[in-house]
């Protein structure tokens, strides 16, 4: 049941990248935060008001905020700053780091195995990146194009120490509940950022105000909660690993509703680093086991 949950999970995240580039073409990086996370911030604070009991213990809270502020602002300013230069298929591939970040931080803070075929892996996830962002688009490698890039790799980082984070809290702490606490922990920073100028360029722009509500509800109150219910119930790396769903399906997004095309370099790019993805987060067949 975990796993299916997360590949619904991931193909309602797929798409937030396509959101994403639509909503920073009428909107500033804080103005795109604020589209995003003041909705949130009332949906997760009326669920929160509205429950007669919050099951998240004292000794959680600590870790639910360090989780609210890694995978909110942290995540989404760097999210958001790169997919202002970043075209969606590439900013997916990007995103894709995020097991490799995961299990290396299992490794030193839960202790998760990370062997030689993880180091491999991870040489190749990085050499995969590096073939898509050099090679992968039309586009020059000039300095805010390769910025935007790196700080864009910072994402997936953020999301690694959430999704270790959330690997430790207690038992006694519900999902639901947890994930609509840090959500409105999180976006309580952001408030900052809301202007009445906001709202008005939303209202006047479809698109836009599409973009901003599906990345606020189907992405956030929904997806976020679904991710950390399966990640209580699986593996940190394991559950990681579907995040790998999103450069095929994020592309195949970006070639069917952008007409975006997919060259030789960006799929050996991307090849190169799902193969690298894959020798970190794929378990051997016990009959390879046994063989050793």
């Amino acid at each position: 049941m975990a796993h299916f949950v997360l590949v619904l999970t991931l193909v309602t995240w797929s798409f937030s990248f396509l959101a994403a580039v639509r909503l920073r073409q009428d909107l500033g990086l804080t103005e795109a935060l604020a589209a995003r996370f003041v909705p949130v911030l009332v949906g997760a604070g009326a669920f929160l008001l509205l429950r007669r009991k919050i099951r998240v213990p004292r000794e959680a809270w600590p870790k639910v905020i360090a989780m609210g502020l890694l995978s909110v602002p942290a995540y989404n300013v760097f999210f958001f700053h790169g997919m202002k230069t970043v075209p969606s298929g590439t900013g997916a591939l990007i995103i894709a780091l995020n097991p490799v970040f995961t299990a290396v931080l299992a490794r030193v803070v839960l202790g998760e195995p990370f062997g030689k075929r993880h180091v491999a892996g991870l040489l190749l996830a990085m050499t995969g990146v590096f073939v898509v962002i050099r090679f992968g688009t039309d586009r020059s490698v000039d300095w805010p194009y390769l910025s935007s890039a790196l700080l864009l790799a910072l994402a997936p980082l953020s999301w690694a120490f959430y999704a270790v984070i959330g690997r430790t809290l207690p038992a006694g702490a519900d999902p639901v509940d947890t994930s609509y606490a840090l959500l409105f922990v999180g976006s309580l920073p952001l408030l900052a950022f809301a202007r009445p100028s906001t709202a008005r360029t939303l209202l006047a722009s479809p698109g836009a105000l599409g973009a901003a509500l599906y990345l606020a509800i189907p992405c956030t109150l929904l997806a976020w909660v679904s991710f950390l219910w399966a990640l209580k119930r699986l593996p940190a790396g394991e559950a990681a690993s579907f995040i790998f769903l999103n450069p095929p399906l994020a592309n195949l997004w970006a070639w069917l509703f952008e007409g975006a095309p997919l060259r030789p370099p960006f799929l050996l790019g991307a090849a190169i680093l799902l193969a690298g993805v894959g020798l970190i987060v794929l378990r051997p067949s016990p009959r390879s086991n046994l063989a050793r």
